[in-house]
């Protein structure tokens, strides 16, 4: 696979044309004055703007986590840290005292100072309960003290055991202020409940659910753990995987070995992938940089992986051939990435390497993607809403080139279009747009516009690009005779019309969602 020669954008998704579906595929395609669609002989009506598209793909999310989220508490748009407390409280009122409480969503920039929460708001009103609140990027935990003491944190802990690529914070004194960064997350994980299969099961047929209301027939699922894979079999088992499933498995501590090469896990399920991180994420100043942060110059982030490690890693999966994904946020963790790549690139010519979001690459460093053929996969709107953030990390110069969709392009490279559900909204069209205006939410204007790319590319990154992130040759991603029928259809142009909408999702040739009569 040459990704820099696949790059080219596809015909234009706004010339009319009739698709006939038969079956499983399209049957054939051709130029009309309106859109028009059949299914089996049978048309469908469609309104006057509709446009009809192929399906769209999420090239780096996590399946699971919508409906794994609903049942958490939500923190997302909490204006302090007593605000995430007093939610999280509610919720323990209806838990008998030792319950775990987990909550998700908080985000420190949305408060004002910016400064991360302390252990102390939490157990003024969560004495009882251990909880557990994830940071909106999932790169950090804030917890009571409870929950440290189920985990055995404790200041002999903060300063002796300091985990590998994470951090326990703990402030002047030594005492641990219940914030965990990246790998220290893990000593929590270890000690909370796991979640039974029949939850998993009931959390992966809500997600697909929601997912088809968007118009995705696809997703690449990222760094899914062993534990997950039954409940997910068992729902394809079940024929309730209405969409198709890429699964990256994660590849920390060798847990891809349990399913040891590329497998179908179920029907529309396959293993096809090792998910690996370099470093952490931005809004916790976990993300690896050249330099050290604008608004914290005693960091640079944390290193998860020497290019050394992640070559040595990597070399297993690929060698039995699954692609290979690895998360770098800061420029200094996508130069590791490069290194670790072109270490590997001599001895697999043709193997899939990815770079997931990709948010700062240091100039320098773009051509490398092109010579050793790295498709980088990014969420477009994670741009729009980190924006402040950003800039705050950053500072102005290094936010110039920061989310370089357009420089990316101008190299010949695709964009795999994702959202990293349910971090950020699940919504493609929300994505769309994000990679066109740059525009964050009460802005009046793009955010470094230079760096847009066009609606055509856009739509190529959610459709005709997809299948360049997952191994092998797939006939998806464009409207075209034989090829699988996996199609959206919307009732009008998303980019002319904010309230455009899915009309009908079709995967396989089978509508699997029909919003004709919302």
């Amino acid at each position: 696979m040459n990704s820099s020669a696949s790059a080219a954008t596809s015909l234009d998704f706004r010339a009319p044309r009739a698709v006939n579906v038969e079956g499983a595929s399209i049957a054939s395609v051709s130029d009309t004055r309106r859109f028009a669609l059949s299914i089996n002989a049978r048309l469908v009506e469609l309104p006057e703007r509709a446009l009809i598209l192929p399906g769209f793909v999420d090239t780096h999310c996590h399946l699971m986590g919508l409906g794994l989220m609903a049942s958490r508490v939500q923190l997302r748009g909490a204006a302090s840290a007593a605000e995430c407390a007093r939610r999280m409280a509610e919720r323990a009122r209806t838990r008998p005292p030792g319950e775990w409480v987990i909550g998700f969503g908080w985000n420190q920039e949305e408060w004002g100072s910016g400064a991360m929460p302390d252990r102390a708001v939490l157990d003024a009103v969560l004495p009882d309960n251990p909880a557990v609140l994830i940071r909106i990027d999932s790169h950090a935990s804030w917890c009571n003290t409870a929950a440290l003491h189920a985990a055995g944190i404790t200041e002999a802990a903060a300063r002796e055991r300091q985990p590998d690529g994470g951090t326990i914070v703990a402030d002047a004194s030594g005492r641990p202020t219940g914030i965990l960064i990246d790998a220290a997350m893990a000593l929590m994980e270890r000690v909370i409940p796991p979640p039974t299969t029949d939850q998993q099961a009931g959390w992966i047929r809500e997600s697909i659910a929601a997912c088809l209301r968007l118009g995705i027939t696809e997703v690449h699922d990222m760094n899914v753990e062993p534990e997950r894979l039954h409940a997910m079999a068992g729902v394809a088992d079940r024929g309730d995987m209405r969409l198709r499933c890429q699964v990256f498995l994660a590849g920390r501590n060798d847990a891809w070995k349990a399913v040891p090469k590329p497998a179908v896990l179920g029907p529309n399920v396959h293993a096809v992938g090792v998910k690996y991180f370099a470093d952490g994420a931005l809004g916790s100043r976990g993300a690896l940089l050249l330099a050290p942060y604008s608004d914290a110059p005693d960091t640079s982030g944390l290193q998860l992986m020497t290019a050394g490690e992640l070559a040595e890693a990597a070399a297993e999966p690929l060698e039995r051939g699954y692609g290979v994904a690895t998360h770098a946020i800061g420029d200094a963790a996508a130069r590791v990435v490069l290194d670790g790549y072109e270490r590997l690139r001599s001895g697999h010519a043709g193997a899939l390497l990815r770079m997931e979001h990709a948010q700062t690459v240091h100039p320098d460093d773009l051509a490398r993607f092109v010579w050793l053929n790295v498709v980088p996969a990014v969420q477009a709107v994670h741009c729009t809403s980190d924006a402040a953030m950003a800039l705050a990390r950053l500072g102005d110069e290094r936010c110039a080139t920061a989310y370089p969709w357009k420089s990316l392009r101008s190299h010949g490279l695709p964009v795999l279009g994702g959202s990293d559900f349910p971090i950020e909204s699940a919504d493609p069209l929300a994505g769309l747009r994000a990679f066109t205006d740059r525009t964050p939410p009460g802005a009046n204007g793009p955010w470094h516009g230079e760096q847009r790319i066009s609606p055509e590319e856009a739509v190529d990154a959610y459709t005709a690009w997809a299948p360049l992130g997952i191994p092998g040759r797939h006939r998806r991603g464009a409207l075209a005779p034989g090829n699988d029928a996996d199609i959206v259809v919307l009732d009008s142009d998303p980019f002319e019309n904010l309230d455009s909408r899915v009309l009908l999702t079709i995967a396989g040739g089978a509508v699997a969602y029909d919003g004709r009569g919302a």
